[in-house]
């Protein structure tokens, strides 16, 4: 499924929610609610856990959580993220008194690592919503029916065997093949990332030539596509010395791509490769009548790698990097000393914001 189908799909969860909400559809009052994860995936299941109570408790609902077994709760919620590079998560949800429960599936890999927690919290309140009328009264759930005296619409043997793997995460073919047979539950196999891909930027820079010692200040904005960056930057350096004053800087247009991601908490570090190239001046005064300086204009380009952090907690993100790399540019002297560069190696930083 396609990125804009996914993000239709949540706009139709919120709105089937806004629907039950009108009619009144009864809630558990109490859940148990755990979140298992395969040992070395990227995602953290103690955050996961919360990101799903805390929208449970939004609808209504009062969590229970697996180490409070004593409590009283009249059903159990799920969530088993296995070891396959799609992240195919089994959510079940089971009544505590009819005995019964309702499976899904889905793909948690299509969406932005930062939404993960929010998608399966999103897709597994809607399950309760949806499925948990049924499962409390007994009758026929959304997955498939499973009264004792109707063979007619009994699960298949695939389906019957399936509640005993519920603790391991499945692979791949075993999570399609026990996930629901409608229409409706096969749209929710991939459950999407909220929102567009799409984010803009600012930074202030500084960047220093190392071979000779030249400093460099300025700013970027851009913006950034899924793993693709594109910036615009300015950078500008000035001295003086007894024999006059030289300026330079330059301007560029960056391509980079993330090649990692890893997450820290609320932490995202990650790292690019960029190319840049566009145009870089020199201008200059002499403090005798009798000299001459003509300004220059030439091509830029530099290659270098980034490193970023960033806080991902809220909509307008801090961002801290550090770079390094070598650019081709001028360098303007004075007599034996150096007045500022725009080539060489280098290393820089900037800070600014994501939104």
């Amino acid at each position: 499924m396609d990125r804009p189908a996914l993000s239709a799909l949540l706009v139709a969860i919120s709105l089937s929610a806004v629907a039950r909400a009108a009619y009144g559809a009864p809630l558990p009052e109490a859940l148990s609610v755990e979140v298992s994860v395969c040992p070395g995936s990227p995602l953290d299941a103690g955050e996961m856990r919360h990101s799903l109570s805390s929208e449970l408790e939004a609808d209504g609902v009062v969590r229970v959580s697996a180490d409070d077994a004593n409590q009283s709760s009249v059903g159990k919620l799920s969530a088993s993220v296995g070891c396959d590079s799609a992240l195919t998560t089994l959510v079940v949800l089971s009544a505590s008194r009819s005995g019964r429960e309702v499976r899904r599936s889905l793909v948690l890999a299509d969406a932005d690592p930062s939404a993960r927690s929010r998608v399966l919290a999103l897709a597994a309140s809607e399950m309760v919503r949806s499925d948990w009328p049924e499962l409390s009264r007994g009758g026929p759930s959304a997955a498939y029916a499973d009264a004792p005296n109707d063979t007619e619409t009994k699960p298949n043997s695939a389906d019957v065997a399936a509640p005993q793997l519920a603790a391991v995460p499945p692979a791949p073919s075993a999570a399609r093949a026990t996930a629901p047979q409608t229409e409706d539950a096969g749209v929710r196999e991939r459950a999407p990332a909220p929102g567009t891909h799409w984010s803009i930027s600012a930074n202030a820079r500084l960047r220093w030539f190392v071979d000779y010692a030249s400093v460099a200040v300025g700013a970027d904005a851009g913006a950034d596509f899924s793993a693709l960056r594109l910036r615009a930057e300015l950078l500008f350096s000035s001295k003086d010395d007894a024999l006059g004053s030289a300026s330079l800087g330059s301007g560029a247009l960056c391509v980079g791509y993330r090649v990692f991601e890893s997450k820290l908490g609320p932490l995202s570090i990650a790292g690019y490769p960029m190319l840049s190239a566009g145009a870089t001046w020199m201008r200059g005064t002499s403090s005798h009548a009798d000299v001459r300086v003509e300004p220059a204009t030439g091509f830029y380009a530099d290659a270098r790698l980034l490193g970023e952090a960033r806080l991902t907690d809220s909509a307008l993100s801090p961002t801290f990097a550090a770079e390094f790399g070598r650019a081709t540019g001028f360098v303007a002297r004075s007599a034996d000393r150096v007045l500022g560069a725009t080539g060489g190696f280098f290393v820089g930083a900037s800070a600014g914001g994501r939104y």
